[in-house]
């Protein structure tokens, strides 16, 4: 997987509020992200995935983009994710450039 930096989403799961960036996140936003987070959390508390797997929301820090990703339980490695890391990439270079470019 790639190594995007990520800033989870407060949850159900115990994460705390600090790491939403209050201050940046419009309100409708938060509402929505804490709404995905804890329906993550209750598919995690109903074992949904199945033994030995669970889902993550988080937030990938440099493009604002929503990421849901299957991991495992145990390992934490992650089976799934979407979007896929590299178009996490593809995006974070793309707002680099026109970044640069205006």
């Amino acid at each position: 997987m790639g190594s995007f930096a990520k800033v989870p989403i407060a949850s159900a799961a115990g994460l705390p509020e600090s790491t939403l960036r209050l201050n940046t996140v419009p309100k409708e936003e938060r509402v929505f992200n804490q709404a995905v987070a804890a329906a993550a959390g209750q598919l995690n508390e109903a074992g949904y995935l199945g033994a030995g797997r669970e889902v993550k929301y988080s937030i990938e820090q440099g493009t604002h983009t929503p990421v849901i990703q299957v991991v495992d339980s145990q390992t934490k490695e992650v089976i799934t994710q979407w979007p896929a890391a590299y178009v996490l990439q593809l995006a974070a270079e793309m707002k680099t450039r026109a970044k640069d470019l205006g």
